[in-house]
């Protein structure tokens, strides 16, 4: 099932991708400011990358964050995308930046970081909207917590599916959720299990908190309108979801 699934991210990731580029940027990240900058500083500010760091970006796309990232901070990013085509444009970018030795983007699956990188390797793992492809978080969490060094850190953002008393007003949040994981081939997360798979996994929660900037819906209204993505089926549109950040650490064990 696990292959299955990874195929079809892949397959939609090499199918659109040039949608993305063409309305998103190289930055594909659904939930953003206005300015593409401050969404790239904000996360580097928020979750405290250290200046030198060696950070995974687990799920990263056509290398748009990394890229910036590591000419702010001089950060060492190693990426991993299981789309072949965001590998090849990814690399033709850092390439472009003059950025390769700084900068390294593999196709693989962000499920199996043992394959790809040594245990405690990594000063941080980053996951911009992309845990939420994952049909097992757990595990991804599981292997993040493996190439962290002790102190290390693991920082999520990304969105969760709302739950209400309402059983109405749940049906419809479920059923905008479905029509999300269909059209984006996505895996919504649910909060609670993310937190209990990231305290079961030993990482320390460090926080949980709603981004602090305002959503600008525009870019995102735009692709899906170009996609024919109709996620509310013509009704009123609400929020099913909240997006948040999360930031966890692996703790120093004497």
């Amino acid at each position: 099932m696990h292959e299955i699934e990874l195929r079809k991210v892949k397959d939609y990731y090499n199918k659109v991708t040039d949608k993305y580029l063409d309305i998103y940027g190289n930055v594909i990240q659904a939930f953003r400011p206005k300015s593409t900058k401050h969404l790239l500083d904000y996360i580097l500010s928020s979750s405290e990358a250290q200046k030198g760091s060696i950070v995974l970006d687990a799920g990263c796309g056509v290398g748009g964050p990394a890229i910036y990232f590591a000419k702010k901070k001089k950060l060492k990013i190693e990426g991993l995308t299981i789309s072949d085509v965001q590998v090849k444009m990814a690399n033709e970018l850092i390439a472009k930046e003059g950025l390769i030795d700084r900068v390294k983007i593999q196709q693989g699956d962000f499920h199996e970081l043992q394959t790809f990188y040594e245990n405690d390797f990594f000063d941080a793992v980053f996951f911009l909207e992309s845990l939420g492809h994952s049909k097992n978080p757990e595990r991804a969490i599981q292997q993040a917590y493996k190439v962290l060094k002790p102190g290390g850190f693991i920082y999520i953002k990304d969105f969760y599916k709302k739950k209400v008393d309402d059983i109405h007003f749940q049906s419809k949040i479920d059923k905008v959720i479905n029509n999300i994981n269909k059209a984006y081939e996505y895996s919504t997360l649910d909060l609670p299990q993310l937190i209990t798979a990231l305290r079961n996994q030993g990482f320390e929660i460090q926080f949980i908190k709603k981004l602090n900037f305002k959503d600008d819906i525009s870019i995102r209204f735009n692709f899906e309108k170009e996609m024919n993505i109709d996620i509310f089926e013509q009704e009123k549109e609400f929020w099913p979801a909240e997006w948040l950040e999360i930031k966890c650490e692996k703790m120093v064990i004497d």
